[in-house]
């Protein structure tokens, strides 16, 4: 039998690469030297904080010319369509970086040139950037099919690069839908709970009771009551369909990341750091009123002394007399000296008697009630005799907007950033919300019961990145809330954050446990499962569309090897004249198709993963307006990976089936007579 079975691979090997060697030692030297010091240098550049001393940078990118000059001199020659493929993406690349220096944008990359406003023509900087991206591929893919082409024959370097191409495409779309997947999982995990507890049979009125309960189940993180509804926001000529969600600013914060998506700055940039959680807690410290102004609405008079009823001058007109306020205010009036000192910061004088006594009563100096949101002073003023003091209360003044001191009275809202998009609302603006549920105590004159209404104060603007939630969510006090539904102290549900979202299934049940068959709890996946099992559908699907490209490159395999069939006929004859059996022979192809899928898709593989992490740190710049996000996110998931390498390896073996079905059929009379 000649040992066939050692020889298998052998010969697959020796068909599928060129039997002599054509790249000098000298040349895979040069080649093995640069990338032993370049790769390190490059990796080290990206991932050292503070950047790497000039020097060790100079002798990086020394390593990488030289890396290009060993594979274009004493690679690609081998390959001439291959160097003159590479000379032309060189010579579009030259363009392109000379076009963009010469450019007033010249500070600018390629893509800047599109938003540079410079003066320039829009269609210069696409120019400049198609030139530029179609010079990179042609150089790399002439690169690539050169070094191939010098160790492989041409009928194993095109199924090769086909392989590699598709595998490589599949990496990238996978990663970068696997990015969305991601952020968006991350986005609603920010706005939501991990776990949402809720009564069968309406809402929870002994939450406190239940929230114990909870906070007490193994692997609970903490927990927040919240109750909601749908309203109507309005501000203005302005309004919008919303959904109003009481929180516990106390505990809100330990379950969800809303106090973390405030906004500190108008463009709502995500902000880190003390300044920026002092001013998020002072945000969250706003939704209760600015001050509780009911005291200074009551009038409390002193012990009287003296004649109870003050009987004026005789100059002052009766009750029954009218009074002429077209005319100048006498100095000694009370309607003159309070109409001349309106506005001022100076003692007023009243004539006559506040509270019975003749002589003129001041009023103090008026203290500014804010500054910078913050109270220094009295909020009032009094003005009358030892006998009687009234208060009168203040308008507060701030920065900008200015709020009259009933808007400083009202509770407080956070609005999306949307939302404030939508209907130009700001900070500080008085806004009325509308349920459409009726208040029976509140009829009008039909006896139709008026919906609930009341009004509220922007107190901030929150960013979550969902454009759902930034448009279609409002938050209050739960107490705000529940006062104004009148609904007492029940609330719709209770949040939960557990230590890890994909523990939910584990920690569900114990909940169950703890509160018994009235309670309904969910998680996050069971609350968004038709909006994921979208996503995954449209990931496999997506995966089998560019597993085509695959396929498309296994029809390649199969014409290559059907040529080794037809071209090495005698020599399969001769093998099985020696011993080799039909299965045998058949293996021989299957090696020679494992050897192309493995190579092809473990090339295809690590460029795709160099591109996911060339793209996940330098990032690919989105349009925010259109795609509420600055960058195309790209998350690597490795079963992606693996099922992917795994796709290629076993479409290229079954792309061998036929033409080994063809090899084995060939009698060895039959070829060695032909």
């Amino acid at each position: 039998m000649l040992g066939w079975d050692r020889y298998q691979g052998f010969v697959a090997r020796r068909y599928l690469m060129i039997p002599e060697k054509r790249v000098t030692p000298l040349v895979r030297a040069i080649i093995v030297a640069a990338l032993v010091v370049a790769l390190p240098i490059g990796g080290a550049y990206f991932f050292v904080s503070g950047g790497l001393p000039h020097p060790v940078i100079d002798v990086g990118a020394v390593a990488f010319v030289a890396l290009v000059v060993a594979l274009v001199v004493g690679v690609l020659p081998y390959s001439r369509p291959a160097l003159f493929t590479f000379y032309v993406g060189a010579a579009l690349l030259a363009v392109g970086g000379t076009l963009n220096h010469l450019s007033p944008a010249h500070q600018h990359d390629a893509i800047g040139l599109l938003y540079s406003g410079d003066g320039l023509p829009p269609w210069f900087g696409i120019t400049v950037l198609v030139i530029t991206i179609a010079g990179g591929v042609l150089a790399m893919l002439a690169l690539f099919f050169g070094v191939l082409r010098a160790f492989f024959t041409f009928f194993t370097t095109v199924p090769i690069g086909g392989v590699w191409i598709g595998t490589m495409a599949l990496v990238c779309v996978l990663s970068v839908m696997s990015g969305f997947e991601s952020d968006l999982r991350e986005k609603i995990l920010g706005s939501n709970a991990h776990i949402n507890v809720t009564r069968e049979d309406g809402d929870i009125d002994d939450w406190r009771a239940v929230k114990a309960k909870i906070d007490a189940v193994p692997g609970v993180v903490a927990s927040t009551p919240y109750a909601q509804s749908e309203v109507v926001i309005a501000a203005g000529n302005n309004g919008m369909n919303v959904i109003i969600k009481g929180i516990d600013p106390k505990t809100v914060g330990k379950v969800t990341q809303l106090v973390s998506d405030i906004c500190v700055n108008e463009s709502c940039e995500k902000a880190a750091g003390p300044i920026a959680q002092t001013d998020q807690a002072e945000t969250m410290k706003r939704l209760d009123p600015l001050f509780d102004d009911h005291h200074d609405l009551d009038v409390k008079p002193r012990t009287m002394t003296g004649p109870v009823i003050d009987p004026g001058s005789a100059s002052e007109p009766s009750s029954e007399e009218p009074i002429d306020f077209s005319q100048p205010a006498d100095s000694g009036s009370a309607a003159g000296s309070a109409g001349s000192n309106a506005g001022s910061a100076a003692p007023v004088v009243l004539s006559g008697s506040a509270a019975g006594s003749g002589s003129g009563a001041a009023i103090t100096d008026i203290i500014p009630l804010h500054k910078h949101g913050e109270i220094i002073g009295s909020d009032s003023f009094a003005f009358g005799s030892d006998d009687t003091t009234m208060r009168i209360p203040i308008d507060a003044t701030f920065d900008s907007p200015a709020m009259s001191r009933r808007t400083q009275s009202l509770p407080g809202v956070l609005i999306g950033k949307e939302l404030l998009k939508q209907t130009h609302m700001y900070q500080g603006e008085e806004v009325r919300v509308v349920s459409p549920l009726s208040d029976p105590s509140n009829p009008d004159a039909t006896g139709t019961p008026i919906p609930f209404n009341r009004d509220y104060r922007v107190a901030g603007v929150f960013f979550t990145g969902m454009y759902e939630y930034d448009l279609k969510y409002v938050y209050v006090t739960l107490d705000s809330l529940q006062e104004f539904l009148d609904r007492g102290s029940a609330v719709d549900g209770i949040e939960v954050r557990v230590t890890s979202p994909d523990d939910t299934d584990v920690i569900m049940p114990r909940i169950e446990a703890a509160l018994g068959s009235d309670y309904r709890v969910q998680d996050w996946k069971e609350l968004n499962h038709s909006l994921f099992s979208a996503l995954k559908l449209e990931k496999i699907a997506m995966f089998l569309v560019l597993g085509i490209v695959i396929l498309v490159a296994s029809f390649s395999i199969v014409g290559n090897l059907i040529m080794v069939v037809v071209e090495k006929g005698r020599e399969i004859a001769l093998l099985k004249t020696l011993g080799a059996s039909d299965a045998g022979v058949m293996q021989l192809f299957a090696i020679q198709g494992l050897l192309i899928g493995v190579i092809g898709t473990s090339l295809g593989v690590l460029f795709g993963l160099g591109a996911c992490w060339i793209g996940k740190h330098y990032g690919i710049p989105l349009n925010p307006d259109v795609y509420y996000i600055d960058r195309m996110p790209v998350n690597v998931d490795a079963s992606s990976v693996v099922v992917t390498f795994l796709a290629g390896v076993v479409i290229s073996i079954a792309a061998t089936f036929y033409p080994a079905l063809l090899a084995a059929r060939i009698r060895p009379a039959a070829g060695i007579r032909h």
